[in-house]
């Protein structure tokens, strides 16, 4: 799959291109030029996973004709082996902390 650049203004790349150069040439975020939709089981069952794979299954979505399915599943769970606690904000509205990682990045 090719990834194009979201300012329009790049060439496309190569998801080893995308991900070594981080940002296309003109300054913009690469995405993939088609992305798999989701199975309605996935929403149907996403109660039931846990945060590593509803991850993964989302990373198939994006990157699954580029990297095969055992590796994508051993970046995701070893990148995402941290707690990521929901926290309610208010009545109806929650927040997913990602921060809680390595790098404390997300």
């Amino acid at each position: 799959m090719k990834y194009y650049s979201t300012n329009k203004n790049a060439p496309l790349a190569s998801l080893q291109e995308a991900v070594v150069k981080g940002l296309a040439p003109d300054r913009g975020l690469y995405m993939p030029e088609r992305i798999q939709a989701l199975p309605q089981a996935f929403f149907d069952t996403i109660e039931q996973r846990s945060f590593q794979e509803i991850a993964f299954e989302v990373a198939k979505a994006f990157f699954g004709e580029d990297i095969e399915s055992d590796t994508l599943k051993q970046i995701v769970y070893e990148t995402l082996s941290f707690d990521t606690p929901i926290v309610k904000v208010s009545e109806d509205i929650y927040s997913l902390e990602l921060f809680h990682g390595p790098t404390l990045a997300f």
